[in-house]
Protein backbone atom coordinates (compact mmCIF):
# COMPACT_ATOMS: atom_id res chain seq x y z
CA UNK A 1 0.00 0.00 0.00
CA UNK A 2 1.55 3.37 -1.01
CA UNK A 3 2.38 5.76 1.83
CA UNK A 4 0.35 8.91 2.40
CA UNK A 5 3.18 10.98 0.90
CA UNK A 6 3.17 8.83 -2.21
CA UNK A 7 -0.59 9.13 -2.54
CA UNK A 8 -0.64 12.92 -2.29
CA UNK A 9 0.55 13.71 -5.79
CA UNK A 10 -0.28 17.43 -5.47
CA UNK A 11 1.41 19.01 -2.44
CA UNK A 12 0.05 22.22 -0.89
CA UNK A 13 2.32 24.56 -2.88
CA UNK A 14 1.44 22.85 -6.12
CA UNK A 15 -2.24 22.99 -5.24
CA UNK A 16 -2.07 26.76 -4.77
CA UNK A 17 -0.35 27.01 -8.17
CA UNK A 18 -3.09 24.88 -9.71
CA UNK A 19 -5.79 27.14 -8.31
CA UNK A 20 -4.01 30.34 -9.37
CA UNK A 21 -3.15 29.27 -12.93
CA UNK A 22 -5.75 29.70 -15.67
CA UNK A 23 -7.32 26.42 -16.77
CA UNK A 24 -6.30 25.22 -20.22
CA UNK A 25 -8.92 25.32 -22.96
CA UNK A 26 -11.15 22.26 -23.04
CA UNK A 27 -11.58 20.12 -26.12
CA UNK A 28 -15.28 19.63 -25.30
CA UNK A 29 -16.25 21.58 -28.44
CA UNK A 30 -15.31 18.45 -30.43
CA UNK A 31 -18.91 17.25 -30.38
CA UNK A 32 -20.11 14.03 -32.01
CA UNK A 33 -23.54 13.56 -33.56
CA UNK A 34 -23.30 9.78 -34.03
CA UNK A 35 -22.78 7.82 -30.82
CA UNK A 36 -20.36 4.92 -31.29
CA UNK A 37 -18.81 6.26 -34.50
CA UNK A 38 -15.07 5.64 -34.87
CA UNK A 39 -12.46 7.33 -37.05
CA UNK A 40 -8.91 8.65 -37.10
CA UNK A 41 -8.14 12.06 -35.65
CA UNK A 42 -4.92 13.95 -34.91
CA UNK A 43 -3.41 16.77 -32.87
CA UNK A 44 -0.55 19.23 -33.34
CA UNK A 45 1.65 18.33 -30.35
CA UNK A 46 4.37 20.80 -29.35
CA UNK A 47 7.18 18.64 -27.93
CA UNK A 48 8.10 20.12 -24.49
CA UNK A 49 11.67 18.78 -24.50
CA UNK A 50 13.99 17.29 -27.11
CA UNK A 51 13.01 13.67 -27.74
CA UNK A 52 12.81 11.03 -30.49
CA UNK A 53 9.98 9.64 -32.60
CA UNK A 54 10.29 6.35 -30.78
CA UNK A 55 9.92 8.00 -27.37
CA UNK A 56 7.01 10.08 -28.61
CA UNK A 57 5.25 6.94 -29.86
CA UNK A 58 5.80 5.43 -26.40
CA UNK A 59 4.22 8.48 -24.76
CA UNK A 60 1.06 8.03 -26.84
CA UNK A 61 1.41 4.21 -26.48
CA UNK A 62 -2.02 2.56 -26.87
CA UNK A 63 -3.21 5.04 -29.51
CA UNK A 64 -0.25 5.69 -31.81
CA UNK A 65 2.46 3.44 -33.26
CA UNK A 66 5.81 4.59 -34.63
CA UNK A 67 4.66 3.73 -38.17
CA UNK A 68 1.52 5.87 -37.75
CA UNK A 69 3.57 8.74 -36.35
CA UNK A 70 5.93 8.60 -39.34
CA UNK A 71 3.09 8.45 -41.88
CA UNK A 72 1.21 11.37 -40.29
CA UNK A 73 4.35 13.50 -40.66
CA UNK A 74 5.13 12.22 -44.17
CA UNK A 75 8.42 10.62 -43.11
CA UNK A 76 9.79 7.52 -44.89
CA UNK A 77 8.74 4.19 -43.39
CA UNK A 78 12.44 3.41 -42.94
CA UNK A 79 12.93 6.35 -40.53
CA UNK A 80 14.44 4.95 -37.30
CA UNK A 81 12.72 5.56 -33.99
CA UNK A 82 15.91 7.18 -32.73
CA UNK A 83 15.41 10.12 -35.11
CA UNK A 84 15.55 13.24 -32.92
CA UNK A 85 12.79 15.82 -32.48
CA UNK A 86 13.83 19.30 -31.34
CA UNK A 87 12.23 20.86 -28.27
CA UNK A 88 9.11 22.94 -29.05
CA UNK A 89 8.78 21.37 -32.52
CA UNK A 90 5.18 20.63 -33.47
CA UNK A 91 4.53 17.04 -34.49
CA UNK A 92 1.28 15.71 -35.92
CA UNK A 93 0.13 12.87 -33.65
CA UNK A 94 -2.68 10.63 -35.00
CA UNK A 95 -4.98 8.59 -32.78
CA UNK A 96 -8.27 6.66 -33.04
CA UNK A 97 -11.43 8.47 -31.97
CA UNK A 98 -14.65 7.20 -30.43
CA UNK A 99 -17.84 9.28 -30.22
CA UNK A 100 -19.21 8.80 -26.70
CA UNK A 101 -22.76 8.65 -25.42
CA UNK A 102 -22.33 12.16 -23.98
CA UNK A 103 -22.01 13.59 -27.49
CA UNK A 104 -18.28 14.30 -27.12
CA UNK A 105 -15.44 12.51 -28.91
CA UNK A 106 -12.37 11.18 -27.10
CA UNK A 107 -9.28 9.20 -28.05
CA UNK A 108 -9.76 5.47 -27.54
CA UNK A 109 -8.35 3.47 -25.80
CA UNK A 110 -5.84 5.96 -24.42
CA UNK A 111 -3.11 7.00 -24.33
CA UNK A 112 -2.29 5.65 -20.89
CA UNK A 113 -0.12 7.69 -18.52
CA UNK A 114 1.60 6.17 -15.46
CA UNK A 115 1.66 8.57 -12.49
CA UNK A 116 5.15 9.58 -11.32
CA UNK A 117 6.20 10.93 -7.86
CA UNK A 118 4.93 14.50 -7.23
CA UNK A 119 2.69 14.35 -10.29
CA UNK A 120 -0.59 16.27 -10.32
CA UNK A 121 -3.44 16.00 -12.80
CA UNK A 122 -3.02 19.61 -13.91
CA UNK A 123 0.73 19.18 -14.44
CA UNK A 124 0.12 15.99 -16.45
CA UNK A 125 -2.45 17.78 -18.62
CA UNK A 126 -0.22 20.81 -19.23
CA UNK A 127 3.32 19.44 -19.29
CA UNK A 128 2.86 15.99 -20.76
CA UNK A 129 -0.09 16.54 -23.09
CA UNK A 130 0.31 20.20 -24.04
CA UNK A 131 -3.01 21.25 -22.41
CA UNK A 132 -5.07 19.49 -25.09
CA UNK A 133 -6.98 18.06 -22.14
CA UNK A 134 -7.89 19.52 -18.75
CA UNK A 135 -7.22 17.97 -15.34
CA UNK A 136 -10.98 17.72 -14.79
CA UNK A 137 -11.43 15.79 -18.05
CA UNK A 138 -8.69 13.37 -16.96
CA UNK A 139 -10.41 12.97 -13.60
CA UNK A 140 -13.80 12.32 -15.22
CA UNK A 141 -12.33 9.76 -17.66
CA UNK A 142 -10.80 7.82 -14.77
CA UNK A 143 -13.56 8.17 -12.17
CA UNK A 144 -11.35 10.27 -9.84
CA UNK A 145 -13.48 12.12 -7.29
CA UNK A 146 -10.65 14.01 -5.54
CA UNK A 147 -8.50 15.66 -8.23
CA UNK A 148 -5.74 16.27 -5.66
CA UNK A 149 -5.38 12.64 -4.72
CA UNK A 150 -3.71 10.22 -7.15
CA UNK A 151 -1.27 7.37 -6.54
CA UNK A 152 2.24 6.86 -7.84
CA UNK A 153 2.08 4.07 -10.45
CA UNK A 154 -1.61 4.65 -11.10
CA UNK A 155 -2.55 4.28 -14.79
CA UNK A 156 -4.58 7.15 -16.19
CA UNK A 157 -6.47 7.24 -19.47
CA UNK A 158 -5.89 10.55 -21.26
CA UNK A 159 -9.05 11.61 -23.20
CA UNK A 160 -7.68 13.61 -26.16
CA UNK A 161 -10.26 15.68 -28.07
CA UNK A 162 -11.67 14.42 -31.38
CA UNK A 163 -14.81 13.84 -33.44
CA UNK A 164 -15.93 11.82 -36.45
CA UNK A 165 -18.59 14.21 -37.77
CA UNK A 166 -18.70 15.24 -41.41
CA UNK A 167 -18.38 18.96 -42.20
CA UNK A 168 -20.66 20.49 -44.83
CA UNK A 169 -21.44 16.94 -45.93
CA UNK A 170 -17.78 16.07 -46.52
CA UNK A 171 -15.57 13.54 -44.74
CA UNK A 172 -12.65 15.24 -43.00
CA UNK A 173 -9.96 14.44 -40.46
CA UNK A 174 -10.53 16.53 -37.36
CA UNK A 175 -7.25 18.05 -36.19
CA UNK A 176 -6.87 19.50 -32.69
CA UNK A 177 -4.88 22.74 -32.96
CA UNK A 178 -3.53 24.81 -30.06
CA UNK A 179 -3.69 28.53 -30.76
CA UNK A 180 -0.24 30.13 -30.60
CA UNK A 181 0.56 33.70 -29.61
CA UNK A 182 -0.34 36.05 -32.46
CA UNK A 183 -2.42 33.49 -34.36
CA UNK A 184 -5.30 34.76 -36.48
CA UNK A 185 -8.26 32.74 -37.73
CA UNK A 186 -7.56 33.70 -41.34
CA UNK A 187 -3.94 32.52 -41.12
CA UNK A 188 -4.91 29.23 -39.45
CA UNK A 189 -7.56 28.58 -42.12
CA UNK A 190 -5.08 29.33 -44.92
CA UNK A 191 -2.40 27.14 -43.35
CA UNK A 192 -4.62 24.06 -43.32
CA UNK A 193 -6.64 24.74 -46.48
CA UNK A 194 -9.89 25.26 -44.58
CA UNK A 195 -12.64 27.80 -45.21
CA UNK A 196 -12.44 30.55 -42.60
CA UNK A 197 -16.19 30.72 -41.99
CA UNK A 198 -16.32 26.94 -41.58
CA UNK A 199 -13.57 27.16 -38.95
CA UNK A 200 -15.46 29.89 -37.08
CA UNK A 201 -18.79 28.07 -37.19
CA UNK A 202 -17.36 24.70 -36.19
CA UNK A 203 -15.67 26.22 -33.12
CA UNK A 204 -18.59 28.50 -32.17
CA UNK A 205 -16.45 31.63 -32.57
CA UNK A 206 -18.51 34.79 -33.08
CA UNK A 207 -15.59 37.22 -33.16
CA UNK A 208 -12.40 36.18 -35.04
CA UNK A 209 -10.43 38.58 -32.82
CA UNK A 210 -11.44 36.70 -29.67
CA UNK A 211 -8.89 33.87 -30.09
CA UNK A 212 -6.94 33.07 -26.92
CA UNK A 213 -3.46 31.60 -26.71
CA UNK A 214 -3.77 27.92 -25.81
CA UNK A 215 -7.35 27.68 -27.08
CA UNK A 216 -8.00 24.31 -28.70
CA UNK A 217 -9.55 24.53 -32.15
CA UNK A 218 -11.21 21.80 -34.19
CA UNK A 219 -9.65 22.11 -37.66
CA UNK A 220 -11.40 19.93 -40.31
CA UNK A 221 -8.58 18.81 -42.60
CA UNK A 222 -9.71 17.98 -46.17
CA UNK A 223 -8.91 14.39 -47.17
CA UNK A 224 -8.49 12.61 -50.50
CA UNK A 225 -11.48 10.86 -52.05
CA UNK A 226 -11.60 7.13 -51.36
CA UNK A 227 -13.06 4.11 -53.20
CA UNK A 228 -12.82 1.83 -50.16
CA UNK A 229 -15.92 -0.31 -49.65
CA UNK A 230 -18.12 0.30 -46.61
CA UNK A 231 -17.70 -3.38 -45.72
CA UNK A 232 -13.90 -3.16 -45.52
CA UNK A 233 -12.24 -2.97 -42.10
CA UNK A 234 -10.56 0.29 -43.13
CA UNK A 235 -13.67 1.94 -44.57
CA UNK A 236 -13.09 5.00 -42.37
CA UNK A 237 -9.52 5.55 -43.61
CA UNK A 238 -8.85 9.31 -43.72
CA UNK A 239 -5.71 10.62 -45.41
CA UNK A 240 -5.14 14.42 -45.40
CA UNK A 241 -3.03 16.23 -47.95
CA UNK A 242 0.73 15.74 -47.60
CA UNK A 243 0.46 12.51 -45.60
CA UNK A 244 0.18 8.77 -46.21
CA UNK A 245 -1.27 5.79 -44.38
CA UNK A 246 -0.46 2.09 -44.19
CA UNK A 247 -3.47 -0.19 -44.36
CA UNK A 248 -4.51 -3.77 -45.20
CA UNK A 249 -2.17 -5.07 -42.50
CA UNK A 250 0.66 -2.83 -43.75
CA UNK A 251 0.42 -4.28 -47.26
CA UNK A 252 -0.94 -1.12 -48.91
CA UNK A 253 0.37 2.44 -48.71
CA UNK A 254 -2.10 5.22 -49.56
CA UNK A 255 -1.08 8.83 -50.00
CA UNK A 256 -2.81 12.14 -50.59
CA UNK A 257 -0.57 14.62 -52.34
CA UNK A 258 -2.88 16.41 -54.78
CA UNK A 259 -3.78 19.97 -53.84
CA UNK A 260 -7.30 19.44 -55.16
CA UNK A 261 -7.80 16.25 -53.12
CA UNK A 262 -8.34 13.86 -55.99
CA UNK A 263 -8.59 10.08 -55.78
CA UNK A 264 -6.54 8.49 -53.00
CA UNK A 265 -3.38 7.01 -54.51
CA UNK A 266 -2.60 3.53 -53.15
CA UNK A 267 0.24 1.18 -54.07
CA UNK A 268 1.49 -2.19 -52.73
CA UNK A 269 4.16 -1.98 -50.03
CA UNK A 270 7.40 -3.34 -51.44
CA UNK A 271 9.43 -5.94 -49.54
CA UNK A 272 6.65 -7.24 -47.28
CA UNK A 273 6.72 -10.98 -47.98
CA UNK A 274 3.59 -11.61 -45.88
CA UNK A 275 1.40 -9.69 -48.33
CA UNK A 276 -0.60 -11.48 -51.03
CA UNK A 277 -0.41 -10.34 -54.67
CA UNK A 278 -2.90 -7.61 -55.56
CA UNK A 279 -5.31 -8.61 -58.31
CA UNK A 280 -5.32 -6.17 -61.26
CA UNK A 281 -8.40 -4.24 -62.32
CA UNK A 282 -10.45 -4.93 -65.43
CA UNK A 283 -8.31 -4.52 -68.52
CA UNK A 284 -5.12 -5.61 -66.75
CA UNK A 285 -4.51 -2.27 -65.04
CA UNK A 286 -2.42 -2.70 -61.85
CA UNK A 287 -3.14 -0.96 -58.55
CA UNK A 288 -2.24 2.73 -58.81
CA UNK A 289 -1.95 2.76 -62.60
CA UNK A 290 -3.92 5.24 -64.72
CA UNK A 291 -5.15 4.79 -68.29
CA UNK A 292 -4.20 7.18 -71.05
CA UNK A 293 -6.85 9.82 -71.48
CA UNK A 294 -7.81 13.35 -70.61
CA UNK A 295 -10.30 14.73 -68.12
CA UNK A 296 -13.09 12.37 -67.14
CA UNK A 297 -11.96 9.74 -69.69
CA UNK A 298 -8.90 8.87 -67.57
CA UNK A 299 -9.43 5.79 -65.38
CA UNK A 300 -7.46 4.56 -62.36
CA UNK A 301 -7.08 1.17 -60.69
CA UNK A 302 -7.93 2.13 -57.11
CA UNK A 303 -7.69 0.32 -53.78
CA UNK A 304 -11.19 -0.67 -52.59
CA UNK A 305 -10.45 -2.43 -49.28
CA UNK A 306 -9.47 -5.83 -47.92
CA UNK A 307 -10.92 -8.91 -46.28
CA UNK A 308 -9.15 -11.16 -43.81
CA UNK A 309 -10.76 -14.56 -43.37
CA UNK A 310 -8.79 -16.50 -40.77
CA UNK A 311 -5.28 -16.58 -42.24
CA UNK A 312 -6.24 -15.51 -45.76
CA UNK A 313 -5.79 -11.84 -46.63
CA UNK A 314 -7.39 -10.56 -49.84
CA UNK A 315 -6.80 -7.07 -51.25
CA UNK A 316 -9.48 -5.65 -53.55
CA UNK A 317 -9.36 -3.10 -56.36
CA UNK A 318 -11.86 -1.27 -58.56
CA UNK A 319 -11.73 0.89 -61.67
CA UNK A 320 -12.69 4.54 -61.01
CA UNK A 321 -12.36 7.94 -62.66
CA UNK A 322 -8.81 9.14 -61.99
CA UNK A 323 -10.10 12.68 -61.64
CA UNK A 324 -13.55 11.90 -60.29
CA UNK A 325 -13.83 14.85 -57.85
CA UNK A 326 -12.67 17.19 -60.61
CA UNK A 327 -15.26 15.74 -62.99
CA UNK A 328 -17.99 16.27 -60.43
CA UNK A 329 -16.85 19.81 -59.74
CA UNK A 330 -16.65 20.51 -63.45
CA UNK A 331 -20.23 19.34 -63.95
CA UNK A 332 -21.38 21.35 -60.95
CA UNK A 333 -19.51 24.38 -62.23
CA UNK A 334 -21.15 24.07 -65.64
CA UNK A 335 -24.59 23.78 -64.05
CA UNK A 336 -23.92 26.74 -61.79
CA UNK A 337 -22.68 28.78 -64.75
CA UNK A 338 -25.76 27.88 -66.80
CA UNK A 339 -28.01 28.79 -63.87
CA UNK A 340 -26.22 32.11 -63.42
CA UNK A 341 -26.62 32.94 -67.10
CA UNK A 342 -30.33 32.11 -66.88
CA UNK A 343 -30.74 34.40 -63.87
CA UNK A 344 -28.89 37.22 -65.66
CA UNK A 345 -31.17 36.82 -68.70
CA UNK A 346 -34.31 36.97 -66.56
CA UNK A 347 -33.12 40.05 -64.68
CA UNK A 348 -32.15 41.79 -67.94
CA UNK A 349 -35.58 41.03 -69.43
CA UNK A 350 -37.37 42.58 -66.42
CA UNK A 351 -35.11 45.63 -66.52
CA UNK A 352 -36.01 46.19 -70.20
CA UNK A 353 -39.74 45.94 -69.39
CA UNK A 354 -39.39 48.46 -66.56
CA UNK A 355 -37.47 50.85 -68.79
CA UNK A 356 -40.13 50.62 -71.53
CA UNK A 357 -42.89 51.29 -68.96
CA UNK A 358 -41.01 54.31 -67.65
CA UNK A 359 -40.58 55.73 -71.17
Amino acid sequence: MPSLAARLAVPAAALLLLLAAPAPASGANFTCSTVGATCQSAMGYAVPNATTYGDLAARFNTTTTLAELLSANDLPTSTPGSTPIAAKATVRVPYPCLCGSNGVGQSEPGPIYVVQPLDGLDAIARNDFDAFVTYQEIADANGIKNVNLIEVGQKLKIPLPCTCDTVDGNRVMHYAYSVAKGDEVSAIAAKFGVDQQTLLTLNHIADPKSLLQGQILDVPLPVCQSSISNTSADSNLLVPNGTYALTAQNCIQCSCSANNYQQLNCTPVQGNTRCPPVQPCTGGLNLGQITNGTGCESMMCAYSGYTNNKSSLSIHTSLVHANEPGCQKGGAARSEFAGSMWRVSVISFHMVLMLMRFL
